[in-house]
């Protein structure tokens, strides 16, 4: 049984991306792997990741008391034995809700080395859009020094048909992993 953390950044209910992870979840509890999920994107200001500080000579942001990300996803992430990122493709990037929550991550850098990685991403673009992700995401596998089981980049997510052959194929990917 592998622990395994699942990290989204969507905003939007019911989105692409959140489908990707709905059905890698689904996949990955029933091989029977213990499963933590955060959803980023979906988070309400009650629980923000950073609170912009604007009476803070030299700050910018802050990190709220009533952290979640600190009290809750990295303690985690550093039990896990995988780690899976999904995103929504955003200008050719990773959503910020997400970069915020791996920006977190610089505290714990050594020990949150030697992992296994999946990440996935849903976007309208094609394949060819996705490449600055795909070159950021192999650099920060090797930077943390987390091996990639696998990648999905789900292109043209808005085509019904073609999101639920990516969204199968996340299925049978977390189905795969004991």
């Amino acid at each position: 049984m592998a622990r395994v953390v699942i990290l989204t950044g969507s905003p939007h209910f019911e989105g692409a991306s959140q489908k990707l992870a709905d059905n890698f979840e689904k996949g990955i509890k029933e091989a029977g792997n213990e499963v933590y999920r955060y959803d980023a994107g979906l988070q309400s200001e009650s629980q923000p990741h950073f609170l912009q500080l604007e009476h803070a000579p030299g700050m910018e942001v802050g990190i709220p008391d009533n952290d979640l990300v600190e009290k809750e996803v990295i303690p985690k992430l550093l039990e896990a034995d995988i780690v899976v990122l999904v995103s929504s493709l955003y200008y050719f990037g990773l959503n910020a809700q997400l970069k915020t929550v791996i920006d977190r991550f610089y505290d714990y850098n050594h020990e949150l080395k030697d992992k296994k990685m999946v990440f996935m991403m849903a976007g309208y673009g094609a394949q060819e859009d996705m490449d600055a992700v795909k070159l950021h995401i192999h650099k920060l596998s090797n930077y943390m020094r987390w091996q990639m089981i696998d990648e999905i980049y789900a292109d043209d997510s808005w085509n019904d048909q073609k999101l639920a052959k990516f969204t199968q194929k996340a299925y049978k990917l977390g189905r795969s992993i004991k």
